[in-house]
């Protein structure tokens, strides 16, 4: 099956997840967040089932030791995004942002375990600015030092190429597709831990069902390229076509209208 033969938006879902707001308090930087482009995505493509799924806490509250267990949080943040799942979903597409984009591999595991139970037959995951191998910035040294299991979750990259390996054999009876995405001037993840993913692959054997690639994703916001992505116009544009050519096609007399 490749994405186009599913011919019914109904059948798709597109879920984002976001990543950790950067500032110390989550009201200074709103724009990480995905649920503009969610509420955008809803009314330029109605037909599709579109997911958010929002980070629980900012990283004042995270260095304070304030969150419950990782595996806990991910539970809770799994539960939630299959809450109102529908059930005659064939195709699934992922976007994680930033840390969003771990927490990706966790939801697309569960996705894949469900496969028998819902009759899935693709699945995609894309990644903008995942920290794969921790930042590659200064600042991994102070997360290092922090005691709390979900830095330890964060910084632990044998986990993260593991679950990628689990997602690709797990999912054997499906199509999976893999984007890697870096963010041009990332000031937050360098392009090495970005794109670490890349190297993994390439070093194991991919069955037919996989395909895999890697992109650089550019934005007109050159002060804050990473935390101001999900809010700029190029950028999201960019997103929307991710998004249009994992997905069936849009109707013939479809008009694109641009993010603004």
């Amino acid at each position: 099956m490749t994405p186009r033969q599913t011919s019914c938006e109904s059948e798709c879902a597109v879920i984002c997840i976001d990543g950790i707001t950067n500032s110390l308090i989550r009201g200074i930087t709103p724009d990480i967040s995905w649920s503009q482009y969610v509420e955008w995505l809803r009314k330029r493509r109605p037909g599709l089932h579109v997911i958010h799924l929002s980070q629980p806490h900012d990283w004042g509250e995270l260095v304070m030791g304030r969150p419950d267990q990782h595996e806990r949080l991910l539970a809770d943040m799994v539960e939630q995004g299959f809450e109102h799942y529908p059930e005659d979903i064939k195709a699934v597409v992922v976007l994680g942002f930033s840390l969003g984009g771990l927490r990706a591999i966790q939801v697309l595991k569960r996705v894949a375990e469900l496969q028998r139970d819902i009759d899935l037959e693709y699945l995609a995951l894309v990644t903008f600015g995942t920290p794969f191998k921790a930042t590659g910035r200064p600042t991994d040294y102070i997360l290092q030092h922090l005691d709390y299991d979900y830095f330890q979750h964060m910084l632990d990259v044998k986990r993260h190429r593991e679950g990628l390996d689990f997602l690709i054999d797990v999912s054997s009876e499906i199509q999976l597709r893999i984007l890697l995405g870096e963010i041009e001037h990332d000031e937050v993840v360098s392009a090495s831990s970005s794109l670490a993913p890349a190297h993994w692959l390439s070093g194991r054997h991919i069955p037919p069902h996989v395909k895999w690639g890697t992109f650089l994703i550019r934005n007109s916001n050159m002060l804050r390229p990473h935390d101001g992505l999900l809010q700029d116009p190029l950028a999201t544009a960019y997103i929307d076509g991710l998004v249009d050519g994992l997905l069936p096609t849009v109707p013939a007399d479809y008009i694109y209208e641009q993010l603004t």
